[in-house]
């Protein structure tokens, strides 16, 4: 079984609890990365989260099912769950950070219901770059979500693809997200700018 912590690509390490900003700058860097973080988790029994557009889910079942992923199996167990970007985020399409959030703490508490300890998710928010969304909404929530993740048994990824995302909203991921993929490296982000202590608390699972 591979170390729990092991990201799947090259050296790559992660911590339980990070919540982190993976920029890209094309699908096959993005693709390279991401599926063995994905197939890593499910070789060590932990529950595996997908968001995205149906494009990349689609490399993504093309990518594990090359790794040898039974993926009918890995589905229909809950080990591995696909959910497109509009289920996610943008249901009646309109972003409402709160449901989006009672979205995400929900996953990670129905893996915990079906046995597994521990939590990979990826998101791909390919979708901002056609969206009007406030700069300073996308903040707060991606500072929810750094807030949420805290002492979490799981880890959360956020994919930016920098040609299909706005600089504004890179730099606002930057910003929010303790720690970051800069090219084959992941590390504290030195970017960050940590919240007051006035922010919101994080909530529990129950």
């Amino acid at each position: 079984m591979p170390d729990e912590t092991m990201f799947g690509y090259g050296q790559l390490r992660f911590s339980w609890g990070d919540h982190i900003c993976a920029i890209f700058e094309s699908h096959t860097q993005q693709s390279e990365v991401m599926v063995p973080f994905i197939a890593n988790g499910l070789r060590a029994s932990q529950q595996c989260v997908w968001v995205g557009p149906r494009e990349s889910a689609e490399w993504l079942r093309a990518g594990l099912a090359e790794a040898g992923g039974d993926l009918p199996t890995l589905e229909a167990s809950g080990q591995l769950t696909l959910i497109s970007e509009v289920d996610f985020y943008l249901r009646g399409g309109v972003f409402e950070p709160e449901r989006t959030i009672d979205l995400m703490l929900s996953l990670l508490g129905e893996g915990r219901g079906r046995g597994y300890e521990t939590t990979r998710a990826a998101t791909d928010v390919s979708w901002l770059g056609t969206s009007s969304l406030s700069v300073d909404m996308w903040a707060e929530y991606e500072i929810r979500v750094s807030q949420e993740m805290l002492g979490r048994p799981a880890v959360w990824v956020c994919q930016y693809n920098a040609r299909q995302v706005q600089g504004e909203l890179v730099m606002a991921a930057l910003q929010t997200h303790p720690v970051v993929i800069l090219g084959d490296v992941v590390k504290e982000n030195p970017f960050y700018e940590a919240p007051g202590a006035d922010a919101a608390a994080p909530r529990t699972i129950h």
